[in-house]
């Protein structure tokens, strides 16, 4: 509803009175910080927000969720740069719809799950206003609990976790209710997500508890089958939290009411306190917990559950480049191999690559109010920390690769994320070292492949994979490959330092899908939100109009080449990804175009290293591998043995009746 106000909307949880800004010729409607769900108590399921019988004002972005602060400061996320509070009220949505014309049909949903490992973020970093309108859809971010506030767990039903998921499936569910009050279809929900978002997206329609909501999905730079989507050993991680906070017990309830009491109290200070003590290299990421989720994705995903949801997704040419980045710089600082894990990076260091843009780590004149009984391990890490930094900015990236060869990266790398990687090792190190006398470059590049084939790419086209094997599936399946450099500028030595001056690392797409190139022509984007009007060219505007043309296609119709509003064609038809053909949409600036099989050598070689992993090691694949030629072996001795009593028995039955004859 539209008055000389401003916009309305009149929703299950209340009146909210928004805003509208003007994008070209068309207006957009924001409703900022409507607030979906209410949290009844840490480590608790959310619950629905109740009626406000007062209109509520919905044009200023609501806090983020509890979060460290030290990691939130000057918060960025490739372009996106935002400063934030927080509170433990947080369980908010943010609206953007394109003005809703006379007689039109309902508008399908975009809702967005941000990345930042579940650690990090929050909806506001996004605006949706371009893409809102230059697409012709509804887009909506959400905030949702991170961190031990959304993802602690004991393993088992004393402390469940997957919290966060919940939250968003709340946030899924007011939509489903409220759509048609906002001129939304409930019928065209589609989840998007970015990094440990693109997990979070892929595992809500993997819920019992979605009953069949969600429409499609769109998984940007990771998916549900990623290591580090799932978290396969929750309770070794809340003992670890316990013992940093004092919380250890005999009695193990009494360890989980002072880790819900602590919970409970946060004010903040607990966040500055656990990146600054370094709590855990492992971070709390969603469980199989028999409840939001009751089965391996890998089952969901070849299910009926699944049968029914549209699916695209796609990785940058160079997903692993800040990864692998921090690696070089800390493992010859001393780091353990548990820094190699992958995507475990000490959440103290992590900052760095998730959000490249952002200052130092630790900064000196920061106070706590919390009680520390470790000043002393507080100064150990700081610094270490800070020896880090000094070691990584004084030495030049070719010093360092060189380095980082004499401590033989690949084994530790390896070792780091496979039980039985020495079965393999060799076959890895002549794909991904070749010779120690080939240049720096290629080395470099080499060894982000192998942190973006294992932490992304594999898994990636496994997901792939499992979804074109399903017989009579009703939906689609698109992969794409985004391989144009980012314009915003990004703190990465390897670029830096003219190495890789082209590389497409993490989250390099997204300021195309939001439109920001665009935003020069956006005179009201909302100012909370750093767009960061850099220097695009006529190319990189155009460039993401096509995106946010396919992407927005996709939203509408599971099919990124056709929208029923505009029947032109677009530029090069989005093929889709079958069992028997393996497409790829390649984005490259002016060159946009259809791979074959792009991934399939890479996914074929470890394939064969995840089965050999999988089957306990080299040795007992070998002792199988013999078993099973002995059982062959006397199953057949023994089939012939009987086939030849048989004929034998026959035999002499015959001369019998013939000396009887």
């Amino acid at each position: 509803m539209n008055t000389a106000h401003g916009p309305y909307l009149i929703s299950s949880t209340g009146i909210y009175h928004g805003k509208r800004i003007k994008y070209h010729n068309r207006y957009v409607d924001q409703f900022l910080g409507i607030y979906y769900a209410e949290i009844p108590k840490s480590l608790k399921k959310p619950i629905k927000k109740r009626f406000n019988y007062t209109i509520q004002n919905a044009t200023k972005f609501s806090p983020y969720c509890m979060q460290s602060i030290m990691m939130a400061e000057n918060l960025s996320y490739g372009s996106f740069v935002m400063q934030q509070s927080f509170n433990d009220n947080c369980l908010s949505l943010n609206i953007y719809r394109a003005d809703l014309r006379h007689g039109e049909e309902r508008k399908a949903i975009m809702l967005f799950s941000h990345g930042g490992s579940n650690q990090l973020g929050g909806g506001s970093l996004f605006d949706g206003s371009i893409l809102a309108s230059e697409g012709d859809i509804i887009v909506i971010t959400m905030n949702f609990r991170l961190n031990y506030h959304g993802f602690l767990s004991s393993g088992d039903s004393r402390v469940r976790g997957n919290y966060g998921l919940w939250d968003q499936l709340l946030a899924v569910e007011w939509i489903y209710e409220n759509a048609h009050l906002f001129g939304g279809d409930p019928h065209r929900i589609v989840l998007a997500g970015h990094s440990a978002g693109a997990g979070n997206v892929m595992l809500i329609p993997a819920s019992p508890y979605c009953r069949g909501m969600v429409k499609r999905v769109i998984s940007q730079s990771g998916t549900g089958l990623a290591p580090w989507s799932i978290n396969r050993n929750p309770f070794k991680l809340l003992e670890r939290f316990s013992q940093d906070f004092n919380c250890v017990r005999s009695d193990e309830q009494e360890m989980f009411n002072c880790v819900y009491q602590l919970l409970e109290n946060s004010n903040g200070d607990i966040y500055r306190l656990h990146l600054s003590l370094n709590i855990a290299d492992d971070n709390p990421y969603p469980v199989i917990d028999y409840d939001f989720i009751n089965d391996t994705i890998e089952n969901v995903l070849q299910s009926d559950v699944y049968k029914n949801v549209d699916f695209l997704t796609g990785v940058t040419l160079n997903e692993g480049l800040y990864f692998a980045e921090y690696h070089i710089k800390h493992l010859l600082n001393g780091l353990s191999n548990q820094s190699l894990s992958m995507g475990k990076a000490p959440l103290r260091e992590k900052r760095s690559i998730i959000f490249p843009n952002s200052t130092a780590i630790i900064a000196p004149d920061i106070t706590f109010t919390t009680n520390l009984e470790n000043d002393k391990r507080l100064k150990e890490i700081s610094e270490q920390s800070a020896s880090t930094e000094q070691l990584a900015s004084s030495l030049n990236v070719s010093i360092l690769l060189e380095r980082f060869v004499k401590v033989n990266y690949i084994e530790r790398y390896i070792d780091a994320n496979f039980q039985h990687g020495k079965c393999f090792m060799d076959k890895v190190k002549k794909k991904y070292e070749l010779s120690a006398n080939k240049d720096v470059t290629t080395r470099l590049k080499l060894y982000i492949d192998l942190v973006s084939d294992l932490m992304f790419n594999f898994h990636m086209v496994r997901c792939l994979n499992l979804r074109a094997m399903v017989p009579k599936i009703n939906s689609t399946n698109y992969a794409y490959v985004y391989a144009h450099r980012p314009t915003f500028k990004v703190k990465s030595a390897f670029r830096d330092q003219k190495l890789l001056p082209d590389a497409v690392g993490h989250f390099a797409e997204l300021d195309y899908v939001f439109g920001v190139p665009l935003a020069r022509n956006y005179s009201r984007i909302h100012r909370n939100v750093n767009m960061s009007f850099y220097n695009y060219t006529s190319d990189e505007i155009n460039f993401s109009r096509k995106i946010i043309r396919y992407w927005s296609n996709f939203i509408k119709t599971g099919n990124p080449n056709l929208n029923p509003s505009f029947p032109d064609k677009v530029d090069v038809e989005w093929k889709s990804y079958t069992n028997k053909n393996h497409d790829y949409l390649y984005f490259q600036l002016n060159n946009i175009h259809n791979e074959i099989s792009y991934f399939d050598s890479m996914y074929d070689f470890w394939l064969k290293c995840f089965q050999i992993e999988d089957q306990g090691g080299c040795t007992k694949g070998k002792i199988r591998k013999h078993l099973a030629l002995f059982l062959f072996i006397c199953s057949s001795i023994f089939i012939l043995t009987i086939s030849y009593l048989i004929w034998k028995y026959f035999q002499m039955k015959k001369k019998r009746t013939i000396i009887r004859s």
